[in-house]
């Protein structure tokens, strides 16, 4: 069995460790707030300097949330140009990437060209869909816990009006990479229907055009809403997904011989 290589996968794990400082604070910056409403809403012999320090510390939260993102946003686009580069390398046999993936894409059955280009994006929309499905879930909950949380911690304590902006910036930025995770699961899940059509009713002479087509789609979808998959719900889901992608092929006659 060949052993698994992916180059590309040491600049997305840079990519994923931010992303888990992205949840830290917002989990600690909840912490935060929650103590802030506490301490504002009830008579605790607490020093009064106190919650305008942590508030204090919940917007230094909020500003780092924002440089941390706008450098997660621009080391993914740097892993997605390598992950675009080998795909397709591996599809159309091309010489992109500066070193190549082994044992990394399920159809090397296939021959390379136009057709195998077609089948591999639409094994990749197939596990984008899945996954940023189940992130979704996970990331509207944040985005309600936080948004509930901060106004109110604006609406209870003694902020200054500077202080009050940047704590706004928080649940903003939260809704906004809840926004983008939407539209890219939307438009990941039309490119995955557009590839059952395209290889299950699609005569042959038509069906390169409309392969190009919905592969810039979805490489559009990826690069417009530089949201990274949480990779270890990736792992968790993989055996899983990989049995459906299976069944998927099997459905739609996908095979090396093509018709």
């Amino acid at each position: 069995m060949m052993k698994k290589k992916v180059p590309h996968d040491k600049i997305y794990k840079i990519v994923n460790k931010l992303s888990k400082v992205l949840s830290w604070i917002l989990i600690i910056s909840t912490f935060i707030s929650v103590l802030l409403i506490i301490i504002n809403n009830f008579s605790l012999d607490i020093n009064p300097y106190t919650s305008i320090t942590l508030s204090k510390i919940l917007a230094f939260f909020a500003i780092t949330y924002f440089i941390i993102e706008i450098i997660q946003s621009h080391i993914y686009h740097r892993a997605e140009l390598q992950r675009k580069n080998d795909f397709i390398d591996n599809s159309l046999s091309t010489k992109l990437a500066d070193a190549n993936s082994q044992g990394y894409f399920t159809n090397d059955e296939i021959n390379n060209g136009i057709y195998k280009l077609g089948v591999n994006c639409f094994e990749n929309s197939f596990f984008t869909k899945s996954i940023t499905s189940k992130m979704l879930t996970k990331q509207l909950i944040y985005t309600i816990v936080i948004w509930l949380v901060i106004w109110l911690v604006i609406l209870s304590a003694p902020n200054g009006v500077i202080v009050e902006l940047i704590l706004l910036t928080l649940p903003f930025n939260v809704l906004n990479e809840t926004h983008k995770l939407y539209r890219l699961n939307r438009n990941v899940e039309s490119v995955f229907l557009n590839f059952k059509k395209i290889f299950s009713s699609t005569k042959k002479l038509k069906r390169e055009f409309l392969i190009i087509d919905n592969v810039i789609s979805y490489e559009k979808s990826l690069s417009y809403s530089s949201v990274p998959l949480n990779s270890s719900l990736f792992n968790t889901m993989n055996d899983e997904l990989s049995i459906q992608w299976n069944e998927i092929k099997k459905n739609h006659k996908i095979k090396s011989v093509q018709h």
